[in-house]
Parts: C-alpha cells; structure tokens; sequence
C-alpha cells in the first residue's frame, strides 16, 4: 500500500497543467534574466559613483588652486597696506579652504593625495597664525617681510600640493576610466554568455514542453482517426498534462459509450428484425393461407367468378403490403390499404358473422407508420374478441390528430376484458411477460421506432368491447436512421 501510495504521489507531482509549465519556464527564464539586469544596474552604478568621486575631487581642487592664493595674498596685501585690524583678517578664505580640504580628505582614496591633503590643512593652520602675527605688529616693512616670507610662501607651498593633488587625481581618474572600460567589457561578455546560456535553456525548455504538448496531441488525432474509422477500442494516451489527460479520458469514455450504445442498437435492430420476421410469418401462416385457398375454391366452385377475383386480389395486395418492397417505414394509406386487403378476405370467410369499417381522416393518409402495425391488432379483434361473440362482429378502425401525435384505434364489438385481464393485460405488455406475440412486437417496434412516449394502449368493457389505440408522432424515421441518430446524440 505504502509502494502504491508513493507511486501515486510521483504521478501526481509529474501532472502539471499546461498554464504552470508556461508559468515555469518563464519563471525559468525571466528571474535569472531580472537578477542579471540588476546586477548590471549595481555595477554601474558603482562605477558611476567611483568615477563621479574622482571627478569631483578633481574638478574641487582645481577650483580651489585656481580662487584659494589669489584671494588670500590679495586681502592680506591690502591688510598689511592699510593697516586693518585683526577682525578684518580673511579668516573666511581660511575657514572655506579647510573646509574644502576636510571634503577632500573624505573622499580621496590615493595615499600620495590623503598626505598632501592632511599638510594642507597644517598649512592653512599655520596661515592662521602667520596672519594673526601680522595683525600684531606695528611696523609696516615687518608687516610686509611676514607677508612675503611667511603668507606667500605657504600660499605658494598649498597651491603647488594642491597642483600635484589634481595631477594624481587626473591621473587616476584615466586609469580608473581604463578599469571601468575593461569592467564594462567583461560586463558585456558576462551579459551575453549568459544570455545565451538561457536563451538555450529557454529553447531547450520550450523544445520539451512542445513535445510535451504536441506528441500526446498527435497521439489523440490518431486515436480520432482510428474512432472515426469504426474502432473504438483505443488505449489511453500517455501524457504529463492535466488539460490533454481530461480530453484523453473525455474522448475514452466517448468511445466506449459509443460503442455502448451502438452494441445496445445493433441488439435492438436484431431484436426489430426478429419481430419483423415472426409478424411476416404470421402473416404467412399456413392456416391463414389454406383457409383463403380454400375459400377461393369453394368460390370457384360455385361459379362465383367475382368473388373469386376479389378474394384473389384481395390475397395478392395483402402480400405485396406485407412486404412493402423492402421498406419498414409505409404511408398510412398503404398500411389502410393491407388491413382492408385483409378484412375483405375475413369477411368472405365470415360473410354471416362479420363487419368492419375504416375511417380514418384524409389529411392523416400521407404520414407514415411503421409497416404491419394495424393487421395484427386487427386479427386480435377477430380471433380473441369478435369470434367468441355469438352475434354479428364489428371491427372499426377510426383515426384522429391531437397535439402534434397521430392516434389510430382498432375497435371492436367483441367479448371484451374484465378489469382484473385489462389490467394484466396492460402490465404483461409493458413488461414483455404478455403472450400475444404480435402486440408484443408491435409494441415493440413502435417504442423503437417513436420513442418511449409512443406505443399501444388499451380500453375494454366486458361483454361489450375492446379498443386498441396506437400512438404515433408526425414525423418516424426509418430504422436505417435510428442508429445514426442515436449515434451522433451521444
């Protein structure tokens, strides 16, 4: 059991619809692809800022040599000239240009530059006093000495530090321009390596999953051919999708309901053909055609030539109606004219004893009934109903339409049945227990023909009469159709 189970378990997880093995490969396909374009953009993005660094640094620091000796030499010389106060030192281009430099030390990563940049700063620091010592003395060519050897000098020493900052910081910026070209380069044919690596795998994945699809599709189009060809005993396709194995099993148990039911009509035809024949050699019985041999004998002995001629023509439409050229499907004038065929040889026999009347509406004479329908309920009425009457027989045949269904009735005059026989009656045939083989396979034969709302049914008052009524619809297919219907219903 345990085998069984994980058996089961493994085919299950194997199953997929065809919308998550789609999803699958994309999922395949488009995460590696997303992981490697957010790479791409980090990389980038690093180099971006790596470079913007170095460039900044460079751009700062030119900016600075080109303003920071310039400004400072210009308002110390006018201080040392006019004398000013120590409030009116340029303490800001001091403050400005420590700042920067700070800037500078964060962002600087070559040793050579950190050194240069850390002596500037001693320098601007050593600036700050040399200008305050100025401020402090009095003397005007002191003043002007400290200017010149203490001011420009440390000015001249920051702007040549400063110089050789940009040189090395242009110098890397190019060899850090190389290095990103080459890292983009890589970068690229990274990018493209796997890009090919999964458009390959994405091409292999939707190579398998198309044969996944298709061959058990193509196994389907031949089991349809096959079906279509009259077999329908396939086997199953073997498949891993939810979606095919559905229509395989659709298709499967299609096919075995169709043969189902074609199986069931081929026993219904036989059955049909049975009937068919039994009612023909009931029509063809021996007592039946001795007696009316007989009787046109008995006719030609009496020199009754026209009677002789009736009965004769009467025999001969009755077997020509009987066979009906092969067809199981007449109109009901055909069918009118082979029971009247029939009840004039009856009454020539029963001239004394029997009388019959049909009355069936024009407008009904063009439908069509199953062929022998109304003779065997007639010869009912003669031989199980009129014949045990001491007294004249009648046998009526009428016909109406009602709600789109046709109604013939076979009437007679005859014993009639007791409620407790009706109803046996009635109960035997709807089961197939009755013995009247020619009801049962009318009833039969109507069913099959019509349907399950058509067939005989029966009204009686004992002693007085018995009515048999067929139902039939507008329009009857023949047997040759049935099959094909039936057929193309399931």
């Amino acid at each position: 059991m345990k085998a069984a189970s994980t058996g089961m378990k493994a085919v299950s997880t194997k199953m997929k619809t065809v919308r998550t093995r789609i999803y699958s490969l994309l999922a395949i396909v488009i995460i590696p692809l997303f992981c490697l374009i957010f790479a791409l953009l980090i990389l980038l993005a690093s180099f971006n800022a790596e470079y913007a660094s170095a460039l900044q640094n460079a751009n700062i620091a030119a900016e600075f040599n080109n303003k920071f000796k310039y400004n400072l030499d210009l308002a110390m010389w006018y201080h040392v000239v006019k004398a000013k106060s120590e409030d009116e030192l340029p303490w800001n281009e001091v403050r400005q240009a420590e700042e920067l430099l700070l800037k500078l030390q964060g962002t600087t990563t070559n040793s050579d530059n950190q050194w240069r940049v850390k002596s500037m700063l001693n320098m601007c620091s050593n600036l700050s006093k040399y200008m305050l010592d100025i401020a402090n003395t009095d003397a005007y060519d002191d003043r002007m000495q400290k200017l010149e050897k203490d001011i420009y000098t440390v000015t001249d020493l920051i702007q040549q530090y400063m110089h050789d900052y940009i040189y090395d910081e242009v110098k890397d910026l190019s060899k850090l321009q190389s290095q990103i070209r080459l890292k983009v380069v890589s970068a690229v044919i990274a990018t493209l390596v796997i890009s090919a690596a999964l458009i390959g795998i994405m091409l292999a994945l939707s190579l398998a999953l198309v044969n996944r699809i298709t061959r058990p599709l193509g196994f389907l189009v031949e089991k349809t051919k096959a079906f279509g060809a009259g077999n329908f005993f396939v086997s199953p396709v073997e498949t891993h999708s939810i979606e095919i194995k559905a229509l395989d099993d659709g298709f499967n148990d299609m096919a075995k309901r169709i043969n189902t039911l074609i199986a069931g009509q081929k026993a219904q035809q036989e059955s049909l053909h049975r009937a068919e024949l039994e009612l023909l050699q009931a029509q063809i019985n021996p007592h039946f055609l001795y007696n009316t041999i007989d009787s046109i004998v008995w006719l030609a002995e009496t020199d009754d030539n026209k009677g002789v001629i009736k009965m004769a023509t009467s025999l001969s439409v009755f077997f020509r109606n009987s066979l009906a050229g092969g067809k199981d499907i007449i109109p009901i004038s055909d069918e009118r004219d082979h029971v009247r065929s029939y009840l004039e040889i009856q009454k020539t026999r029963y001239s004394d004893i029997l009388t019959f009347n049909i009355d069936i509406p024009q407008n009904l004479l063009s439908y069509f009934i199953p062929k022998l329908t109304l003779q065997p309920l007639v010869e009912n009425a003669i031989y199980h109903g009129t014949k045990n009457k001491r007294a004249v027989g009648e046998v009526k045949i009428s016909g109406y339409e009602e709600n789109g269904d046709i109604f013939l009735s076979v009437w007679d005059n005859g014993i009639g049945m007791t409620p407790d026989q009706l109803s046996a009656l009635r109960s035997g045939l709807y089961t197939d227990k009755h013995t009247g083989l020619g009801l049962i396979n009318v009833h039969k034969r109507l069913k099959l023909y019509c349907g399950e709302a058509y067939g005989l049914s029966f009204d009686s008052v004992f002693g007085e009469w018995t009515r048999v009524t067929v139902r039939l619809p507008q329009n009857i297919k023949p047997k040759s159709q049935i099959i094909q219907q039936d057929t193309q219903k399931a």
